[in-house]
Order: structure tokens, then C-alpha cells, then sequence
């Protein structure tokens, strides 16, 4: 009960900290003449992805031992692989529920920037994996540098993408700010610290309970960090946009998200290639294959429609469950397991077809 209780209070905290911080970083990106691509491929997603990359990283500092590389292994992976598929799953549910018919469900995103995001991000994931397929000493150093590399020039498009400049009469004002007027840049910074407490409080103080449940269901070290940990921690990348759907900017929510995908494929991975020997398991490989198989499903359809549809998110989603699928059924050796999980499969895949009827701006 008392593990139930904590765990809805740090959601609550996780929650009230995204709405701050979504304010927050719309403020700093307007006192920085930033465009909502850099706002939301750069300054959200960094700042929310400190939760899920202090996991791994801290697991492969100072950990040590085998499984604690097993836990950085997996945090690495895991999280990329929850944005791609349960990433898209909260998008797409946004989509539904907060458009209408008349309005339609498309995820009106500003196309460059959606594209240098997932092209980035495929590169880079693509390079992690080739280097754990293929754990060369060469390749171990050259892969880690290329990272690197990607992450700059990422950097360095989605700065210079002024295309969709945020205007000041969009924003809602600073939350801590009892009068309306343009906040001082030391006010959003204040309010930037006090939501990123929140969120990075709450989401480890979840971490925590989460990591009890699966000690006590038993499942491995890889999955227990590939599934359960990000799963808790990915919550402050989702729920900002939620908040960011539900005001009309769908180019700042898929940018969170996007641009999360692309600094954790980068930065993190490099610092794993580096400090561990990077040879993956067979669960590690089906965990990047079903993220770049989610993220190119998507960005294939998109290249095809020119448009992102709340059905074409949910058929991505539901890769998610092919690897608890995969883990509980080799834990437990029982096929009830796959009947349970591809009964959510197919019942995602009926409410996709349902979405796609409902709009008006597509016919299958």
C-alpha cells in the first residue's frame, strides 16, 4: 500500500513538473530567438532525458561488475525503444483525444525538422548496433567519435532552423510569475530548476518503486533496465506532450520526443561503446531491432502520406509488446503469455483501423 501510495505521488510530481516545465522552456526559447524545433529537439528533450541518462551512466561509472554494464546496457537501449513505440502510443492517444473530426487528427509537425530528427536518430542508432554486433577494437573507437559527430551537426541544423520562430503572444505567462507581463530571464531559469526537480525527483522516487515490482516478478538484469526503468523515466518526454498536443503545438511534442531519441542514440551510446566491451545479447539486438523497426515504420508511411496520423503511431506502438512478450514467456515457459500479449496487439491494431476511419483525411 505504502509503495502504491509513493508511486502515485512522484507521478503527480512528474506531472505538475511537465506543465512548468513545458512553460518554462517555451520562455527560454522565446528570450533566445529560438524556433520550436530547436525548443523542443534540443532544450526539452535534454532536459527531460536526465532521468533515464543518469541510470545508465551511473550504472557504468560506477557499477563495476557485470550487471551493473547489463543495467547501462539496457537503460542505453531501453530508452530510445520506449520513445519510438510507447512514445507514439501517447502521441497518438493525445491526437484522439484532444482533435476532432473537423479539426482532424493529423500531427501537424514542421516536416524538416521531423525528418533531420528521425534521419539523425537512425544513423546513430544504426552505428550503436553495427558496433555491438561487431565488437571490433577499431570499431569501438571510431563509433563513439561518429556519435559524437551526428550529435553536433544535429546541434547545429536545429539552431540555425529559425522556420518556426515562437511568437511571444503564443505563450502562456511564467507560472510563477504573478503578473502577466514578459518574465525576466532569471525567472524562467527559476521556474526551468524548480520543474526539472520535480520531474527528476519524482521519476527517480517512481524508478525506485518500479524496480521493487520487477525484483519481486523475478526478470533478468537486461530487462529489467531495458523495460522497467525507462518506463518510469521516459514519463517526463510523454506527458510534456501531452500538455503541448492538448495546446495546439504539435511541433514542440514531437520534437521532445524526436529530439530525446536523438541525443540518447548519441551521446549516451558513445559513453557506452567507451567504457564497456558493448557486446550485446540476444535480448539487446531484438530490443534495437524493434526500435529501428518502430522508427522506420513510421518515417517510411510519413515519406509516403507527407502526414503523421494517430493510426499510423499506434501500429508503431505496438512493437513495444513483442519484448515483455518475449521475456515473460521465456521466464514463466508458458504460451498463455503470447495469447495475452498478442490479444493487445490485435486489439491495437483495431483500434488503429478505427482511428484511420475516423479521419477524414484518409481512406483504407
Amino acid at each position: 500500500m505504502l509503495l502504491a501510495v509513493k508511486m502515485i505521488f512522484s507521478l503527480v510530481m512528474i506531472l505538475f513538473g511537465a506543465e512548468l516545465f513545458t512553460n518554462a522552456i517555451e520562455w527560454l526559447g522565446r528570450k533566445l530567438g529560438l524556433g520550436q524545433g530547436a525548443i523542443g529537439s534540443v532544450l526539452a528533450a535534454v532536459g527531460t532525458a536526465l532521468p533515464e541518462t543518469a541510470v545508465p551512466v551511473t550504472a557504468i561509472v560506477f557499477g563495476g561488475s557485470h550487471e551493473a554494464e547489463q543495467v547501462g546496457i539496457g537503460g542505453i537501449l531501453g530508452a530510445p525503444f520506449l520513445l519510438a513505440t510507447l512514445g507514439a502510443l501517447v502521441m497518438a492517444c493525445a491526437l484522439v483525444a484532444f482533435r476532432t473530426r473537423q479539426t482532424g487528427y493529423v500531427l501537424n509537425i514542421n516536416h524538416r525538422a521531423y525528418r533531420r530528427d528521425i534521419i539523425c536518430f537512425i544513423a546513430a542508432y544504426g552505428l550503436a548496433l553495427f558496433a555491438g554486433v561487431f565488437p571490433l577494437p577499431w570499431i569501438h573507437r571510431i563509433v563513439p567519435l561518429l556519435l559524437v559527430i551526428v550529435y553536433v551537426i544535429f546541434l547545429v541544423l536545429t539552431v540555425r532552423d529559425k522556420s518556426d520562430h515562437v511568437e511571444s503572444e503564443e505563450l502562456k505567462p511564467l507560472y510563477i510569475q504573478k503578473k502577466s507581463d514578459e518574465p525576466t530571464i532569471t525567472l524562467v531559469f527559476v521556474q526551468l530548476l524548480i520543474a526539472l526537480a520535480l520531474i527528476v525527483g519524482g521519476a527517480h522516487t517512481l524508478t525506485g518503486g518500479v524496480e521493487q515490482i520487477a525484483v519481486k516478478l523475478g526478470l533478468p538484469t537486461f530487462m529489467l533496465s531495458a523495460l522497467i526503468i525507462p518506463l518510469a523515466t521516459e514519463l517526463p518526454e510523454t506527458l510534456n506532450s501531452v500538455v503541448w498536443i492538448r495546446q495546439g503545438k504539435d511541433g514542440l511534442a514531437s520534437g521532445n520526443i524526436t529530439g530525446a531519441m536523438v541525443f540518447q542514440s548519441t551521446l549516451v551510446p558513445a559513453l557506452g561503446i567507451w567504457m564497456t566491451p558493448w557486446n550485446l545479447t540476444t535480448d539487446a539486438l531484438l530490443t534495437a531491432g524493434l526500435t529501428l523497426a518502430a522508427a522506420l515504420f513510421t518515417f517510411c508511411l510519413y515519406r509516403v502520406r507527407g502526414e503523421i496520423q494517430p493510426w499510423m503511431l499506434l501500429i508503431a506502438s505496438s512493437t513495444y509488446w513483442v519484448l515483455p512478450m518475449q521475456t515473460m514467456a521465456s521466464r514463466y515457459r508458458t504460451s498463455n503469455v503470447y495469447l495475452i500479449f498478442g490479444g493487445v496487439i490485435v486489439f491495437i491494431f483495431v483500434f488503429a483501423m478505427l482511428s484511420a476511419r475516423r479521419s477524414p483525411h484518409i481512406r483504407i
